[in-house]
């Protein structure tokens, strides 16, 4: 560990635990004794390594969050699942254990939730805009960021410079979604803990559990569409079992820079993903679309903010991606809706037979 990281994580030198304290249990940055056996499977490389039951994922998970554990093992563990890479039943176990967490938003309609924490580098980001023309579908929309400091702009950037709501509370996102609006809420408000988690990527330098997490959160109580993407097309299997494990109907795609958002110059095909674990896929369009013009700097906030103006004004146009992207949404919703209103039906015959 550096100069500098020993500094900020002191507990990281300290000496063994004592009888007593091994006997107390966890404690909040203390060492827990129960971590050490997962710790000697993830870490013992990309070939030697076991992995985690869901439920020893979800108790792990529970632990990272509460900081149930010294901040060397929390680095240990971050880093041995890292260079193994997460399976199935572990990301169930880590998403199951972060949604306890979090509060229901219940917004008494049916609702499209957009992850966004990874930000735009190369191409602009195209979340904000995605969420307007949804909203323009009268679809109501929630976007579950977080900003960090890595160089990329962020979905809450451009949120908020073209005046788009963001929500300070689960509360607030209720409200805003009960009447139709697309919103953004940082992860901060609703789930501190996991904000943490996600922290510390500074320290680390790479990516942890907690950012695939964020790509399977549904925090809605009700009828909701999780619109995700995968990076590399190796994932494409693995989150299509986490969410089929989750039971969380999801338009599944590979993404653009991260973000669950069409590439504007590469087609792909997009996952269906229903609540009963059945899966529909939509095979990549035939490519032949003329491509627009985009910024050249995916990071340069002034010049994507004029960008989405020209888009919006009909000055340029809407790449073709995303558009076919708005359409699927929108279908998928309406067999979302149809669902919900089969269940009250039968629900209204059941009282009243």
């Amino acid at each position: 560990m550096s100069e500098e990281a020993a500094m900020t994580h002191p507990t990281v030198a300290s000496s063994a635990p004592s009888t007593a304290q091994l006997a107390a249990g966890p404690a909040r940055g203390g060492f827990n004794p129960d971590v050490v056996p997962m710790l000697r499977s993830l870490g013992r490389g990309a070939h030697g390594s076991r992995g985690l039951s869901a439920e020893q994922a979800q108790t792990l998970m529970g632990w990272l969050l509460r900081r149930e554990m010294s901040d060397a093992q929390i680095g240990g563990v971050l880093l041995a699942l890292r260079m193994k890479g997460e399976s199935a039943e572990e990301l169930e176990g880590f998403a199951r254990a972060v949604r306890a967490t979090l509060p229901a938003i219940a917004p008494r309609r049916p609702v499209v939730i957009i992850p966004s924490v990874n930000g735009s580098r190369r191409l602009p980001n195209q979340v904000a805009l995605l969420a307007l023309l949804l909203r323009q579908r009268g679809i109501a929309v929630l976007v579950l960021g977080a900003e960090q400091d890595d160089g990329r702009l962020h979905t809450v950037r451009v949120w908020s410079a073209l005046g788009l709501p963001v929500a300070a509370s689960a509360m607030q996102a209720q409200n805003l979604l009960a009447d139709g609006e697309a919103v953004y809420l940082d992860l901060v408000h609703i789930g501190p803990q996991l904000g943490e988690l996600l922290a510390w990527r500074r320290e680390l330098g790479v990516r942890n559990s907690g950012h695939a997490v964020v790509k399977l959160l549904a925090p809605i109580a009700g009828p909701c569409l999780l619109l995700t993407s995968y990076t590399h097309p190796e994932y494409a299997v693995l989150m299509r079992e986490v969410l089929q494990r989750l039971a969380q109907p999801a338009l599944l795609m590979r993404g653009c820079e991260g973000e669950a958002v069409a590439h504007p110059h590469r087609a792909g095909e997009l996952l269906h993903i229903g609540a009963d674990g059945a899966v529909r896929a939509e095979p990549a369009a035939a490519q032949g679309e003329a491509e627009v013009a985009l910024p050249a700097d995916g990071t340069h906030l002034a010049a994507t903010l004029a960008w989405i103006a020209d888009v919006r004004n009909g000055d340029k146009p809407i790449p073709v991606p995303l558009l076919r992207q708005v359409e699927q949404v929108a279908a998928a919703m309406a067999c979302l809706d149809a669902a919900g209103d089969a269940v009250e039906t039968v629900a209204g015959i059941s009282r009243h037979a």
